[in-house]
């Protein structure tokens, strides 16, 4: 009855022009577990993405017609009316903010997050950088990523672990675990053998903000709701005013065309073309200053963890490995019921940041869907969901260190660190571009799993070198120098 209730009752509103608007906010209590609990997750595909605003733990808040409400009522519930209005945004922001209709002071503004990281940059600066990597769409904000290594003044050759948040303005949990595990890493550095040995063995960015000034628009308690960017699709000169912006996370240009939608109305919106949006080229430009081996994205929400990818029927060729880390991760991570751990799927193939880093960059990039049943947790919820993620991150981290190759090109006469393709013909297909080392330091680090693999290392002006058999032992990375001969 409550999926009914709310699934036909969106429809009536939709396409009947003279339905009965939603007007009510409603409170129930003592939500049936069959009705939290989808295939292990909490999916709002199952709901009515309008009409249903939370659904945490028992406790749902709603949006209902005067009819929905006495269905409710009928159906065996007891609904408590929070607040009548005729319009949508005082009701999602009683809603989803709370009492006071702001956001409360456990989560943080980008502006509180870039002035402690700038103290940590100041008080720890052999430890940990800012860089600025572009600036938003609409306000031309800074969006800064931080760099955290044992000497984080300047670019090192090690392994490349990224973490990035809020590609999506009303998932904030994201920016809060990225932020706390900032901190963590500069501050327990020389104090906790763990931190202390990721630190030094690799070369650590995070990005707790993507989306500036659609996190600002939430943040600063205009619109819980905000998804998008803040971009003024119309140019009518009136920007933060629903539903305009684009969808961050559908701007990339793997399979752009396929994800996300065509429509500036749609939550989806892609935009004009790939990277049409300044955030997409930040993080762009990041990826052009620094490869990665590992990577999480966070959003919300779901409790499940994403990894490219199945497209067509068919998976990733690095399937194995991607299901086995993501399990990794999540097997890490409790939930909020504290009666398992998250799940993993593989998600599509389309112009989200996830398959544009494994399948453009070769890097092991995963979505985590953080919490279960909102974006915006209730104050009490916070501090568990930021502590539960960290040991997600701590999983990552710790496999970052191998197995798996390093592979590092030189040219033969002059030990010239080279930039070179390196390409594993028995695994990957066309499905993903060739991936290869970079020019700074010649270095290409690939996660793989124990066994014998052929490499084939080329770069145009020298000849091929091939490598047959080619031996990853388990445990650290397996180093492979090459040093490549001029064509004469």
């Amino acid at each position: 009855m409550w999926k009914k209730c709310f699934s036909l009752g969106l429809l009536a509103a939709v396409i009947g022009g003279a339905a009965e608007p939603r007007t009510l906010l409603v409170e129930v209590d003592g939500v049936p577990a069959k009705e939290q609990r989808k295939g292990g997750r909490f999916d709002y595909s199952d709901y009515d993405r309008v009409g249903l605003l939370s659904l945490v733990r028992d406790r749902a808040m709603l949006l209902a017609t005067r009819a929905e409400f006495t269905a409710l009522q009928h159906a065996g519930f007891h609904p408590v009316r929070v607040l009548e209005s005729s319009d949508p945004l005082a009701l999602y922001k009683r809603g989803l903010y709370g009492p006071t209709l702001a956001l409360p002071a456990v989560y943080h503004t980008y502006d509180q997050i870039v002035a402690r990281a700038d103290e940590l940059v100041k008080a720890h600066p052999q430890r940990i950088a800012r860089v600025q990597i572009g600036e938003t769409t609409q306000y031309h904000r800074p969006i800064y990523a931080y760099r955290v290594s044992r000497e984080a003044r300047q670019m090192q050759d090690q392994p490349g672990v990224l973490f990035d948040a809020c590609h999506h303005s009303d998932e904030i949990m994201g920016a809060e675990i990225v932020f706390t595990l900032l901190q963590k890493l500069v501050l327990d550095y020389g104090r906790d053998p763990a931190v202390t040995a990721w630190v030094d063995r690799h070369e650590i960015y995070l990005v707790p903000v993507v989306n500036v000034d659609g996190h600002n628009i939430v943040t600063s308690g205009h619109d819980p709701r905000w998804r998008k960017n803040a971009r003024d699709v119309n140019g009518d000169g009136v920007a933060g005013v629903f539903p305009e912006g684009v969808d961050v996370n559908r701007g990339y240009d793997f399979n752009w065309a396929m994800g996300g939608s065509d429509q500036p109305d749609s939550d989806r919106y892609r935009g004009e073309h790939p990277f049409s949006e300044a955030e997409n080229r930040a993080m762009r430009h990041l990826l052009e200053l620094k490869s990665f081996v590992l990577s999480i994205s966070y959003h919300s929400q779901g409790e499940v963890i994403y990894y490219p990818w199945s497209w067509n029927g068919q998976v990733a060729p690095d399937d194995a490995l991607l299901r086995e880390i993501a399990g990794e991760v999540a097997g890490r991570i409790p939930t909020m019921d504290g009666h398992g751990t998250y799940a993993i799927s593989p998600g599509g193939a389309s112009s989200q940041s996830y398959v544009w880093l494994y399948g453009r960059k070769g890097d092991f990039d995963f979505i985590v869907e953080t919490g279960k049943g909102t974006h915006l947790f209730a104050p009490e919820e916070v501090p568990g969901i930021i502590a539960a993620n960290l040991e997600g991150a701590a999983a990552l981290l710790h496999r970052a260190r191998g197995p798996g190759l390093a592979v590092h090109v030189t040219d033969a006469a002059t030990s010239r660190p080279l930039a070179a393709e390196v390409w594993l013909p028995r695994m990957e297909n066309n499905t993903v571009d060739r991936r290869g080392t970079d020019g700074t330091f010649g270095h290409y680090w690939r996660l793989l799993r124990p066994g014998h693999y052929e490499l084939i290392i080329s770069r145009p002006g020298y000849q091929t070198a091939v490598r047959h058999d080619v031996t990853v032992a388990p445990g650290d990375w397996t180093p492979l120098e090459v040093r490549l001969q001029r064509e004469k």
